[in-house]
């Protein structure tokens, strides 16, 4: 297990067991996550969201990595 502290909506912040994300949608002000059969709103774009998951700032410009997290359609 690997638990990582993020923030939600409408306000809050939650730890969370990023072994059971299953998937990630954007929504309009942030993500939603999917961990199994519940999920969380989270104020974070994707590659935010990326950054957060890794340990790193949310804003963190480096390297880009894949993290699993890859939009479908874009080359």
């Amino acid at each position: 297990m690997r638990f990582v502290q993020i923030d939600i909506l409408p306000t809050g912040r939650a730890l969370v067991d990023i072994d059971k994300l299953t998937h990630a949608v954007p929504q309009d002000g942030g993500t939603r996550l999917f961990l199994g059969a519940q999920h969380l709103d989270v104020p974070h774009t994707l590659k935010e969201l990326e950054n957060v998951l890794a340990g790193r700032a949310r804003d963190d410009e480096g390297e880009p990595g894949g993290a699993g997290f890859q939009m479908r359609g874009r080359r």
